[in-house]
């Protein structure tokens, strides 16, 4: 087999609000296989899943709903505004949550042995923050403009003090794109974010 006879894994990243899922969309839909990592936390917090239990002990019963699923609106307004408490749920679940992806990874490289055109991204909004990037050969953060990160935002419903938060917990987007072999910029329409995914290798 040539040595590059092999399919691509990419990482994406970016600031939160920023487009990396309707980006990773875009490239589902040109035939790249996408593993989303917020998919797989969320599928793990379910009642019963590996996390869930965990998220409980931790948090205690009142997180939960009156179905038994977590609530994760107040989950999250919990652990952006104290930053111990963050720690506490990424240190809980980001190993399981990891070795989904991980597990993903593997099975997607076995099933496309020697075939040089697939290509897999797998979404990481912590990538750089979990210190995850020599996972990947090939890493793609995706940014916009803080006016365009704010007003998305507050289009998901979420208060001045509740975006700001946010926006602390995770890596200034400047250093996110030093680190990076790929920038996406999302300030524009769907289409022009479309042509710059064409770019990628």
């Amino acid at each position: 087999m040539s040595p590059l006879a092999i399919p691509r894994v990419y990482g994406l990243t970016g600031g939160i609000a920023c487009g990396k899922t309707t980006f990773a969309g875009l490239l589902e839909k040109r035939g790249w296989t996408v593993v989303d990592s917020d998919a797989i936390a969320h599928r793990l917090m379910l009642p019963d899943g590996e996390n869930w239990q965990k998220i409980v002990d931790a948090f205690g019963p009142t997180i939960l709903n009156s179905d038994r699923t977590i609530n994760r609106a107040a989950l999250g307004d919990a652990i952006f505004r104290e930053p111990a408490l963050r720690e506490k749920l990424n240190s809980l679940t980001h190993p399981a949550i990891r070795k989904v992806w991980q597990q993903e990874r593997e099975g997607f490289l076995n099933r496309h042995a020697g075939d040089a055109t697939a290509r897999l991204v797998i979404v990481i909004p912590l990538l750089y923050e979990a210190g995850l990037e020599s996972e990947f050969s090939t890493r793609i953060t995706i940014g916009c403009s803080a006016a365009s990160q704010v007003a998305r935002m507050r289009g998901r419903s979420l208060n001045e003090e509740q975006i700001e938060h946010r926006l602390r917990s995770q890596w200034p987007l400047e250093d996110k794109i030093k680190r990076s072999d790929f920038l996406i910029w999302n300030d524009g329409t769907l289409s022009a974010l479309e042509r710059q995914g064409l770019r990628l290798p």
